[in-house]
């Protein structure tokens, strides 16, 4: 028979308990890193979004200006929305990317129809007969993208 001394059970039980404990807390702190670097990440991603998505949106209100007032198409302000374009399709939803394919549609459609004087435009868009904002799905496209994004953080 095997003599099995009594003292030491205490001790291996407390043994245990501790080892449990610290893997406990380090598992705790590893998650807990991982999630807040996560959220960080996120918000990081959204914030340099919102500013390519702005960019996109200063660089095309001039341009439909300049579609209304002249008929001729300047090629490299055009080119350089293309190139916002470009960086919103590396990062970007398929909604998003979309989007700004579209508004790039309609610049180039509205530098096809003759000069007009924008009074005259602002005018007709008062009275209700035109809608002349253009940006009008990308904006909503992004809006609800940040919505998603701030859910997901």
């Amino acid at each position: 028979m095997i003599n099995l001394d009594l003292s030491i059970v205490p001790a291996l039980a407390a043994l245990s308990g501790s080892l449990i404990g610290a893997c406990a807390s380090v598992a705790t702190t590893f998650v807990g890193q991982r999630l807040q670097a996560r959220a960080a990440r996120l918000v990081s991603e959204l914030r340099e979004r919102e500013q390519l998505y702005g960019k996109f949106v200063e660089e095309a209100v001039p341009l439909f200006v300049d579609a209304i007032e002249r008929p001729a198409l300047d090629p490299g302000k055009l080119m350089h929305l293309y190139s916002i374009v470009a960086r919103i399709r590396l990062t970007a939803s398929a909604e998003i990317l979309s989007a700004a394919e579209e508004v790039g549609k309609l610049l180039l459609e509205a530098y096809e129809r003759p000069p007009e004087d924008p009074a005259e435009v602002l005018t007709r868009f008062a009275k209700g007969q035109v809608s002349i904002d253009p940006l009008r799905g990308f904006t909503q496209a992004c809006r609800l993208e940040r919505a998603k994004a701030l859910e997901q953080a």
